[in-house]
């Protein structure tokens, strides 16, 4: 009876142990499910900021076109206020058709030319949005992007700007450019660190400028860093000195200027790689003439139609001088995909006609420049 007694006892207090190891675990669950509620709940409420869109300036600095080749510019800072400075960008073009990517780095330290007349010599990328602020205050990070296309010859469709504010409130200081920066960043963003960190991540709401949401943005680091399954990937670092010519400030000091010509030498020789295939198949030829009485713009918008992966034949001055820019294309139904790409260089108002000319031509799409097109510089 007693042996019956003590069995029945150790039977429920196991019966209890199991119970309370129940409620336990039980509670663990639950409390890992509120946090990573909390969690998903903080990721997806985070919301960027589209300053494009608020000043309505997309058709001047994004590109709408849509086919199989994406491309996303990624801007880092350091800094608050007049202290601001653009450590790194990144631009990363990728074709899921032809399983391709590309990936420019451009470091802070290089100079562009071109921007003499409004500053008085060749500006870094480092103060772009400085220079931008500049001009017409609130609009640096516009400008930082329409200069970095300005300087690549092509507009991305997709762009995230890390501000000071966000890279400080990830923990980050990138005291100096490095191509490995966006590495760092990418960690500071995987799904450990997130968790580790999720009140400093709330604290992101607001100071990440895109047209991208906060997970979309997860998605592009993570391909920028790592090419994508079954992808094959090159890289332009615009840090090499192949890509420079050698400057010098008004103080003397020696700097580093894009070579533009080289650049698209080695642009150019991707292309066919990431170029869209029923863009590629279309096989266009494009002629430029300058219509207007600013000089140098035919080979301007040349180099950025090559640059979109259209074939610029010929280019030069028109017979006359035009008022208004018109593009003439010879079957507009058989290049479609050409015309669109042709059209986003474009920001502003042009004539379209379906035909040639009056002067000699034979592109299958022409384009006369005429004096609207100081209308295309926003800045």
């Amino acid at each position: 009876m007693k042996r019956r007694k003590i069995k029945e006892n150790k039977k429920n207090e196991k019966k209890r142990e199991g119970r309370l190891g129940k409620i336990i675990l039980l509670l663990l669950l639950s409390f890992v499910i509120l946090y990573l509620s909390y969690f998903l709940i903080t990721i997806f409420s985070i919301k960027t900021k589209d300053i494009i869109e608020e000043s309505n300036s997309y058709n001047h600095i994004l590109s709408s076109e849509m086919n199989k080749l994406d491309k996303t510019l990624i801007i880092l800072e350091k800094g608050k206020g007049g202290d601001r400075k653009i450590t790194d960008v990144y631009v990363y073009l990728s074709n899921s058709d032809k399983r391709t990517e590309l990936l420019i780095y451009i470091p802070s330290s290089l100079y562009y030319a071109g921007l003499e007349e409004k500053f008085g010599n060749e500006i870094p990328v480092s103060s772009f949005r400085y220079a931008g602020d500049f001009l017409e205050n609130g609009r640096g990070i516009e400008y930082a992007i329409w200069q970095i296309n300005q300087l690549l010859g092509f507009k991305s469709e997709e762009y995230i700007y890390f501000s000071g504010e966000a890279l400080e409130g990830l923990g980050l200081d990138f005291s100096s450019s490095s191509r490995e920066n966006i590495n760092s960043l990418n960690k500071k963003l995987g799904f450990i660190e997130l968790i580790k960190n999720t009140k400093e991540i709330s604290k992101l709401d607001g100071t990440i400028y895109s047209n991208l949401g906060f997970a979309d943005i997860k998605l592009r680091l993570q391909n920028t860093v790592k090419t994508q399954d079954k992808y094959s990937r090159e890289e332009l670092n615009l840090g090499d000195s192949f890509f420079h010519n050698k400057g010098s400030l008004v103080t003397g000091e020696e700097i580093n200027v894009l070579n533009t010509t080289a650049f698209d030498q080695k642009f150019r020789s991707f292309l066919e790689n990431i170029t869209d295939r029923e863009l590629e198949n279309e096989r266009v030829r494009v002629e430029v003439y300058n219509g207007s009485e600013l000089t140098g713009v035919a080979a301007s918008l040349g180099r950025k139609i090559v640059n979109t992966c259209c074939d610029v034949v010929r280019y030069g001055n028109a017979p006359d001088l035009s008022d208004k820019t018109k593009i003439y294309i010879s079957d507009l139904e058989k290049y479609p995909n050409s015309y669109k790409a042709v059209s986003e260089v474009f920001s502003y108002k042009y004539e379209l006609i379906e035909g040639r000319p009056d002067f000699m031509t034979t592109g299958d799409i022409v384009i006369i420049l005429g004096n609207d097109i100081k209308d295309m510089y926003i800045f």
